[in-house]
Parts: structure tokens; C-alpha cells; sequence
């Protein structure tokens, strides 16, 4: 007898073939059989007449290990069927940690309403202590080079010798305990700082280990082709295979006319030339950034501790109203209504409001605000998250529908109640996934049902190595998904945030249900995801 038998689904199998009718049936944590089994016995038997029935969706770039520690159900991310979570984006991994750089790592921890110890060094003992617990996702690790860089001790362009041994050894490390590979956020410090021949050194370890390499470009504005023929020479001298994360152009900062289309060509070209590249992109007109990306590498020269304490001087501020024009470059621009606080552990209450409103709130100017709150969270300052209107409709189409983009989200797995509701009022934690089924597929009509899956599925576990996981395919992962189109919906809005989306019925992981007739159950059966 099966242990459950879904039955009289319209199948979605995630190689982007038309869909078609048929039962799944799974035994333990594997898909036995995609086809019609009349007269087929099972424990549990679900009637997915009417609905579609398609893997658990993968979220190419995801920064849920920012909040797994304070929400290991994955709330937010699993009700929209999202099984497999691919984090440490951005440069941004919670390890590997020395006493240079723990401070650092406790202070963003606690940013994500996590209070626990940081009780672990290397990145294998942190893969053990955050998986004892268990969640109910599977979540797959990049190593970031930010915080390689930081518990090296470097600061500033230039690393020594020793730093270089110790940053290629923390790399080392993190492939041998089953890492993807290197990530890296070059609009950030300290990667910023960093020149391409580091990256292309640390590239080089994990390529030792066929891994990958995933970078938040140096620039998405004037200097979007640059960025990416950096990306390309890192790919090509490091001898991995690479993603450009959240491959897009923020409306009105700058970029040239055709930016995006000629990098998207050169991308395509060096796949013609051998090299495994692919994008990805996010599905709504707005994104999440680092509220301090906009100050100047001067700033930031002694740490965030030190750059807290100058942003409460006047004279700093007033040198900075004319020197941040960057990375978020409509900020310098005026345009204080597109941005809106996320997440600042010193003021929850003003989560989801604009710098406009809370310019009127707090009696003063946006910039000052906006110096007041990043001062205000000292060491933390780097982990202050906005959210802003970055892109216009018809770009965060053509961007969905490119043969060469993953689908994914860019943001954290969040919960309606508790501290982490607090400082995730943005419809991106709730809804991210489910946005591009209701508006691209259902509404929009950008893709079709059965490519938006693939490109949430088997695309993004194809090229992250992700074996067994990403198709309804006898032998692999079950990891499923039971919805209804018509009822779907992302009721999550930026007026109305705190509200899990809607219509996903069933979401199986490793052959356990997770979401069970729209309801978490609390099982926690996701497993670390280790490269290999």
C-alpha cells in the first residue's frame, strides 16, 4: 500500500511539457509513480480534481537563513508551496564567524528576531547547530563573501597575504561541508572594496569543487556592462558555473538606453562561448535593499560601529546629502516616496511607512530620518533592510519571461505574528512566489502555467545541482504541491501585508505534509542541502 496517493490532478511536471492528468503516488520521502493508477490503495488519499498538482517551487535566491533561526516553519514561504530555499545571497552567509567578525553576526542575527548564541566558527558547525532544530523548507547554502571577508579581519581593497590564505581557507572549508559555492555583494561593504582578482582567487576554491558563483553585480546603473563583464571573467578564471542575482535596472538611476538587453546578450553570448550562466529576478515592481548601500566607502572606512557614530555629526550629513548618489541613485534624487522601512530593530512601529510619511511623523527632513535610523542601529547598521519601488511593469515582465531567468524572490521567509511580523510589512515575504502565478500567468498572461512552473522548479535545481529535486518524476524528492489557480491569490498587499497567500491546498516536503488544507501543521521534515 502507498503511503499517499494524489489523485485526478492536472500535472504540471515541471519540464515545461503541457500539462496533463494523472495521480502521484509517494512512498517514504520519493515519488513512486506519475501516471493513472486506477484501483491504486494509499494511506492518504487526496482528491486534487480541478487542481494542479506540480513540484515544490525553488527559490533560486532567497535570504530565509536571516530568519530560519526565529522561524524554522518557514511561514510565509511554505504556504506558498515554496519546498527549497537557496540562501546565503549577496555575500551575505551567517558563517563562517572568528571573534573578529561574531559581533557582526549576532547583530544581524538579532535584526531578524533572533536572541540565541552565535555558537559556532566554521560553516559546517553552523550547517549542524542551524539544522538541529529542523525546518520545515530544504535549504541550500552559498558561502558569502562578505562575511569571509569579515572574519578575515579585512578592511579596505586591500588584503594581505595572510588574509588572502585565511579568506581561500574559510572558502575551502565551506565547499568540504557541502556549500554550493561563493556569493558576493559588490554594491556592499566590505565586498565593495573588494578587487576582482580576490574574487576570482576565492572563485577559484570553489571551483576546485564544481561549485558556483552567484554575485550581486558591482553596479546595475551607468556601469551595468562593466559589472557584468566582471561577473564573466570570474565565471571563466574560477571555473564555475555562475548566477546574476536579480539581473535588473531600477527605473530613473541612470542607466543607459538598452543597458539591461546588451548585458542579458553578453550573458547569452558566453553561453554560446561554454560557460553555465543563467539570471534570475524577482516578481513584483518593488525590491529589498540594504538601507546602507547609498552611504560612500568613506563612510563605512572603520566598520558600522564607527559609521554610526559619524552620521550623528551635522557636518557628516551634510557632506553625505551630496555624496550618495549610488546604488539606490533615486534616493539622491529626491524621490523619498519609492522607499519604505523594513526592517529596523529600534523602530518597529514604523515598518511599511515611507520616508515621506515618516519625514511628517518625526517633524524633520528624509535625510535626516533616514541618518537618524541608521545611526540609531550602531553595528547593526548594515543590517537595516528598505523596500522601494525599483522597476517599471514592462521591465519586471521582460525580465519573468527571458528564456535565461530563474524565477525567484529575493527576500526572507517571514510570520503574521510575533517580532519578525513587526519588521516584514511588505507584501514580498508573504506573497513573492505566488505573485508571478497570479499575475504573470493568470492575469498578466507573461508566461504560460507550465514555463512559470519549470522556471520555479526544475531550472533553478538543474543548475544549482540539485539532485533528485525539481520535477514529478518517479525516484526523486517528494516534494510537492497541490493548488488551485482560480482560487490563488497573494492577499498580502503593502496596505495589507500581514496575510498568507491563499489557494495552495497541499505542500508535501520530503513526503511529508507541511500544508495541509491551507493550514501548517508544524512539521519540520526540510533537510540541509548539501552540495554533492
Amino acid at each position: 500500500m502507498l503511503d499517499i496517493l494524489i489523485r485526478d490532478g492536472r500535472v504540471v511536471d515541471g519540464t515545461g511539457q503541457p500539462a496533463y492528468p494523472a495521480d502521484v503516488a509517494i512512498q517514504g520521502d520519493r515519488i513512486v509513480a506519475v501516471e493513472r493508477l486506477p484501483g491504486a490503495a494509499a494511506r492518504r488519499v487526496v482528491d486534487a480534481a480541478g487542481k494542479v498538482v506540480c513540484p515544490g517551487f525553488v527559490d533560486a535566491h532567497s535570504h530565509t537563513d536571516w530568519s530560519i533561526q526565529a522561524n524554522p516553519t518557514a511561514e510565509s514561504t511554505i504556504r506558498q508551496g515554496i519546498t527549497t530555499e537557496i540562501v546565503g545571497h549577496c555575500g551575505w552567509s551567517n558563517a563562517p564567524v572568528s571573534d573578529l567578525s561574531r559581533a557582526m553576526i549576532a547583530g544581524r542575527l538579532q535584526t531578524y528576531a533572533y536572541d540565541g548564541p552565535v555558537e559556532w566558527a566554521t560553516f559546517g558547525e553552523y550547517l549542524d547547530v542551524v539544522g538541529r532544530p529542523g525546518f520545515s523548507c530544504n535549504l541550500a547554502w552559498f558561502v558569502g563573501h562578505n562575511a569571509v571577508r569579515a572574519a578575515a579581519g579585512v578592511v579596505g581593497p586591500h588584503a594581505t597575504v595572510d588574509q588572502l590564505r585565511a579568506m581561500e581557507g574559510y572558502v575551502r572549508e565551506a565547499m568540504e561541508a557541502g556549500a554550493l559555492g561563493l556569493s558576493t555583494g559588490l554594491e556592499f561593504e566590505p565586498g565593495r572594496m573588494a578587487p576582482t582578482e580576490e574574487i576570482v582567487r576565492l572563485a577559484r576554491v570553489a571551483g576546485e569543487y564544481g561549485g558556483h558563483y552567484a554575485s550581486h553585480i558591482r553596479n546595475r546603473d551607468a556601469s551595468l556592462q562593466p559589472a557584468i563583464e566582471e561577473f564573466l571573467e570570474v565565471v571563466r578564471r574560477g571555473g564555475v558555473r555562475g548566477e546574476v542575482s536579480h539581473l535588473n535596472v531600477r527605473h530613473n538611476t541612470g542607466a543607459p538606453e538598452g543597458a539591461w538587453g546588451r548585458a542579458v546578450d553578453t550573458l547569452d553570448r558566453a553561453r554560446w562561448d561554454g560557460l553555465d550562466v543563467l539570471a534570475d529576478t524577482t516578481p513584483f515592481q518593488d525590491g529589498i535593499g540594504q538601507m546602507a548601500g547609498i552611504l560612500p566607502p568613506w563612510v563605512m572606512a572603520e566598520g558600522p560601529a564607527r559609521a554610526a557614530e559619524l552620521l550623528r555629526e551635522p557636518a557628516v550629513r551634510r557632506r553625505l546629502r551630496g555624496e550618495c548618489d549610488r546604488y539606490w541613485r533615486f534616493i539622491h534624487r529626491g524621490e523619498w516616496h519609492r522607499v519604505r522601512l523594513q526592517g529596523s530593530a529600534e523602530y518597529p512601529e514604523l515598518s511599511g511607512q515611507s520616508f515621506v510619511e515618516i519625514a511628517d511623523r518625526w517633524h524633520q527632513d528624509p535625510w535626516d530620518c533616514y541618518f537618524d535610523i541608521l545611526a540609531a542601529a550602531g553595528p547593526k547598521l548594515e543590517s537595516v533592510i528598505v523596500v522601494a519601488r525599483l522597476f517599471t511593469p514592462e521591465h519586471v515582465a521582460e525580465m519573468a519571461r527571458h528564456p535565461l531567468f530563474n524565477l525567484a524572490v529575493d527576500t526572507f521567509s517571514s510570520r503574521i505574528d510575533g517580532p519578525l511580523a513587526e519588521r516584514t510589512r511588505h507584501p514580498l515575504s508573504y506573497a513573492g512566489m505566488v505573485h508571478y502565478l497570479t499575475h504573470h500567468v493568470r492575469e498578466r498572461r507573461t508566461l504560460q502555467l507550465e514555463e512559470a512552473i519549470r522556471k520555479m522548479t526544475s531550472m533553478p535545481a538543474t543548475h544549482h545541482g540539485l539532485r533528485d529535486q525539481g520535477l514529478l518524476r518517479a525516484g526523486d524528492r517528494a516534494d510537492v504541491v497541490v493548488f488551485d489557480l482560480d482560487r490563488l491569490a497573494d492577499v498580502s498587499t503593502v496596505e495589507r501585508p500581514l496575510a498568507y497567500a491563499r489557494g495552495v491546498e497541499h505542500v508535501l516536503v520530503n513526503g511529508v505534509f507541511v500544508v495541509d488544507g491551507g493550514a501548517h501543521t508544524g512539521a519540520r521534515p526540510g533537510r540541509v542541502l548539501r552540495r554533492g
